[in-house]
């Protein structure tokens, strides 16, 4: 009997939130369940690290989408996505009927990852996963159990980093063979007109970014799209959690990444929002 495909599905933190999309996160996954599909879960929470970091006087700045890190911030996003965010996330599940662990991409060695940044190093704490250890993550699916993975990467040396969920999602979808799921709070991608993206090929997706159609937290969904579906992902989708019917997307829903097979392709370089200008 062949395996499913796996779902993985990239929430954000309006999606963790009680009072925001995190009952439609759960009830997503238990749908996709019931139709016979496994589910591991990648989540973020940046408002909420940024919340607690002003409350002890830390700065924010982003790049592109990906948080500036220095040593002080680094504890801070571990409080928050792998014991808050994380923890939450794994209760709501488990109340409604679905097992599920608590992770983050330090245990197994799950997201080895280099020094991200242009140059690299520049967004300090930062890593940029180098592939997925997903061993850990098919024991868990064969008992029973649905995932939840904080974003944290570790590098050859032992030490660790701040990954950008999208980025670790696409990472182990590719991983799994899995179909990726990025949920936002927009229904799709759009284009320089402002009209959705029904479907993008991996050739579109260079002057997509060059001409900063996507900027912020959409280029790095759009390069963690692109690399998963170029890198052993069965395929990659962008949308709201409107947009998610029984076992995965609508149709016509959000915007589709379908890519040409396996061959690996390198995450795709941009230009800042200040380069640009």
């Amino acid at each position: 009997m062949s395996r499913p495909i796996p779902l993985v599905l990239k929430v954000g933190g309006r999606e963790t939130d009680p009072a925001g999309g995190l009952g439609e996160v759960v009830a997503f996954v238990l749908r996709a369940q019931r139709a016979g599909r496994e589910v591991v879960v990648v989540h973020g929470g940046g408002e909420e690290v940024t919340i607690r970091a002003s409350e002890l006087g830390l700065p924010t700045k982003k790049v592109d989408g990906q948080r500036i890190t220095d040593r002080a911030l680094l504890d801070v996003v571990i409080e928050v996505l792998a014991g808050r965010v994380n923890g939450r996330i794994v209760n709501a599940l488990a109340d409604a009927g679905a097992p599920s662990v608590g992770l983050s991409g330090l245990s197994g060695r799950l997201l080895p990852v280099r020094v991200a940044g242009t140059p690299p190093g520049s967004l300090g704490l930062v890593g940029e996963p180098t592939g997925a250890r997903v061993r850990i993550l098919r024991t868990l699916l064969d008992e029973g159990y649905t995932p939840v993975v904080a974003p944290i990467g570790t590098d050859q040396d032992g030490g660790v980093y701040n990954v950008n969920a999208d980025l670790a999602a696409g990472a182990i979808a590719a991983a799994l063979g899995a179909e990726l799921l990025l949920v936002t709070d927009v229904p799709a991608i759009r284009d320089a007109q402002g009209q959705p993206i029904a479907s993008l090929a991996l050739s579109d997706v260079p002057s997509l970014l060059a001409s900063g159609t996507a900027q912020d937290g959409m280029i790095p969904k759009v390069n963690a799209a692109s690399h998963a579906v170029g890198s052993g992902a069965r395929s990659a989708w962008v949308g709201s959690l409107a947009g998610l019917g029984d076992a995965g997307p609508r149709p016509g829903a959000g915007t589709r990444f379908l890519g040409p097979g396996r061959a690996s392709i390198p995450l795709l370089p941009h230009r800042t929002r200040e380069a640009r200008r």
